[in-house]
């Protein structure tokens, strides 16, 4: 947590303000917490599903396909509550993994009970949350059907930094990637070597900046054309929610 104050609550404050009993729901969620390693498996296919508050660090969602190669679905950052799309289900239907060392606070399904039943609009939130997942999917599900590699890899960046930057809004200007290529390549469908051919090239023309691990954008509005990228995250139409 930040201090003392829920993580979940956090990311939540950035779109709508919370009453003090709403923050008691969310924080309610976070009582118990542990720490995962990297590459540790937190729940894997077919598996009882599990729901649990990303506190810090990365994780991602994945399945395999009937030849056992992996597709990663998404990527999780601190404030996200992961596997709340898999509630309708008793097993899990993909598995998700530590992309880095991270803490996790998990809950059991009837923790969602308190924020149903006693807050209509963390209820729409949590809903729109599901939403714009999907959302992010579909966008690196279609350029990976029609975009050249360079393209597909600077589409992922652009999503992390701009789910990054809810929590931390430093990440604006250029932001820690902590992932293994092979993280990325299995997000949209490329090897090793190409992800790696692709970073060398987004650097050599221009719109990604490397220095170590951090990685920014000298030229956001090319990138953004290029990819078609859109900003589902940092703001959203809460013009629906009810009231209270």
């Amino acid at each position: 947590m930040h201090g003392d104050e829920s993580c979940l609550v956090r990311k939540i404050s950035h779109y709508i303000p919370l009453s003090d009993a709403e923050r008691r729901l969310l924080s309610e969620l976070e009582r118990e917490s542990r720490t995962v390693r990297r590459h540790e498996t937190l729940v894997d296919e077919g598996e009882t599903n599990r729901l649990f508050v990303l506190d810090s660090g990365w994780v991602y969602t994945f399945v395999h396909t009937p030849d056992g190669r992996r597709q990663i679905l998404d990527l999780h950052f601190p404030g996200d509550v992961v596997g709340t799309n898999q509630v309708a289900f008793a097993e899990s239907t993909y598995g998700i993994a530590a992309a880095t060392d991270a803490t996790i606070c998990p809950f059991p399904k009837s923790g969602l009970h308190g924020v149903f039943s006693n807050s209509p609009k963390l209820t729409a939130l949590f809903y729109t949350f599901a939403m714009i997942d999907h959302a992010a999917v579909l966008d690196r599900l279609r350029a990976t059907g029609r975009m050249p590699a360079a393209s597909r890899v600077l589409l992922v960046l652009l999503q992390c930094r701009a789910r990054l930057r809810i929590m931390e809004p430093s990440s604006a200007g250029g932001f820690e990637l902590p992932l293994q290529q092979e993280v990325i390549g299995d997000m949209v469908g490329l090897s090793n070597i190409s992800v790696s051919n692709a970073l060398k090239q987004l650097n050599e023309d221009g719109l990604v900046a490397r220095d170590g691990h951090r990685i920014s954008f000298p030229n956001e509005e090319r990138a953004t054309e290029l990819t078609d990228f859109a900003d589902h995250y940092y703001e959203i139409d809460t013009s629906w929610f009810p009231s209270r």
